[in-house]
């Protein structure tokens, strides 16, 4: 059997890769009684890392190395030794155990996760967490530290993290074996290279690159519901993240047809500027959504392809509706400026500086396309367009705090 240690995590503030952090915090499941401090306390037995449906297991040791994803859960079981002649029951089979077992009592308030970290901020929020029957890759009844990362990782380079973890009591000498925990934290990796002669179909979250000795012009169909044509070159890599979920906030402020074009995450840059079409059966006004609110675009209509085209080196969040929208004065100018795109290669922008546009009537390549699932409003006032835009437990209150950036802890073998 593993003898524990302990582990977990903390974030919300850049740290450089150079600079060690250290903190210790306050978390977890409180019982209405004092704890006690349990003999042999830690972690042990395996480590879970959930990764949407994927579920993996690690054996912990004093020094584990493992891979971490963007959105990914690591759940950290604690175990401890029974007393002589002590047992206890747990697990869904109501099993009674004795030895170096699973901890399934209460969390003292003043237990505490101490951290050193050595790397940048990757983990969202981290707490005690006693697994329940639904849990069924956990032991029912059973006390994890739960940790999940952060869900967007703005880099398409490698994280090398180094984090060193022990729990510990206050006001007492009672802590934990120290563990560390290294590996890569990094966007899902992907074997798609991008192909010239062809049409490249983007159908999940996934980084793309360019082969080092190639360049050319690329065309990415985004599940025929947009296309995106740009140059790339040699070593170029980008990640797409596209979704048409529909965003009710900002359809409640409007009484017209939308139609959401989303292109998540700051990884979707590219070094020249490109062009993005949508499909349409009619002329439409394209708007982007920044900070939440929308801003008009310099897109525009291609009437003998029946597409809206917009000339941008960066993707966005879009919308799309048949009919001009009433964007207030105040909206527009709580938006970050953003420079005025074109039909030209001069007018470029990265993420927080995107093109704007109106729909207007010039030639370009498409296929009509309309899905009423991200419809809402009624009307539908046609026009020639010209198009504007608007601006658009425990463990998580000691994160704002604290203000700190992950941590973890793991485990020892018992002799």
């Amino acid at each position: 059997m593993k003898k524990g240690i302990a582990l977990s995590m903390a974030c919300t503030m850049l740290f450089t890769m150079s600079t060690a952090a250290f903190a210790d915090i306050e978390t977890g499941i409180v019982g209405t009684q004092k704890a006690q401090w349990p003999n042999e306390f830690g972690f042990g037995g395996e480590m879970k890392l959930i990764r949407g449906e994927e579920v993996q297991s690690f054996e912990l040791t004093e020094k584990n190395e493992i891979d971490l994803q963007p959105g990914d859960e690591i759940y950290l079981p604690l175990y401890f030794t029974t007393n002589e002649g002590e047992s206890i029951t747990i697990g869904a089979s109501k099993e009674e155990m004795t030895g170096h077992v699973p901890y399934n009592g209460e969390v003292d308030k003043n237990w505490k996760i101490n951290f050193v970290d050595k790397s940048k901020e990757m983990v969202k929020t981290a707490e005690f967490y006693k697994a329940e029957s639904k849990d069924e890759n956990l032991v029912k009844g059973a006390l994890y530290v739960r940790a999940q990362m952060e869900d967007v990782y703005n880099s398409l380079d490698d994280l090398k993290f180094d984090i060193n973890v022990y729990v510990s009591e206050k006001y007492t000498k009672n802590k934990t074996e120290q563990i560390a925990l290294k590996g890569t934290y990094s966007n899902p990796k992907s074997e798609s290279m991008v192909s010239f002669e062809s049409e490249n179909n983007v159908y999940e979250k996934a980084v793309w690159e360019v082969q080092k000795d190639q360049d050319g012009t690329a065309t990415f169909n985004f599940d025929d519901d947009a296309y995106f044509t740009v140059r790339m070159f040699g070593g170029d890599k980008v990640m797409f993240d596209f979704d048409r979920t529909y965003n009710k906030e900002i359809a409640n402020k409007y009484a017209e047809d939308l139609y959401f074009y989303n292109f998540r995450g700051n990884l979707d840059t590219f070094s020249a500027t490109g062009t993005l079409t949508i499909p349409t059966d009619e002329p439409m006004y394209l708007y982007e959504i920044v900070n939440n609110a929308l801003k008009t675009t310099n897109a525009v209509y291609n009437e003998e392809t029946e597409a809206v085209e917009l000339k941008t080196k960066t993707l966005g969040e879009y919308v799309l509706t048949p009919s001009k929208l009433e964007i207030s004065d105040k909206e527009e100018t709580n938006t970050p400026d953003k420079d005025n795109g074109s039909n030209n290669d001069q007018n470029t922008n990265d993420k927080n500086d995107k093109d704007d546009g109106i729909v207007e009537e010039t030639p370009s390549k498409g296929e009509n396309q309309e899905n009423n699932d991200y419809l809402s409003g009624a009307g539908s006032d046609k026009g020639n367009p010209d198009t504007g835009a608007d601006d658009v437990a425990g463990l998580v209150a000691a994160l704002a705090v604290v203000s700190l950036a992950g941590g973890i802890a793991l485990c020892k073998k018992r002799r």
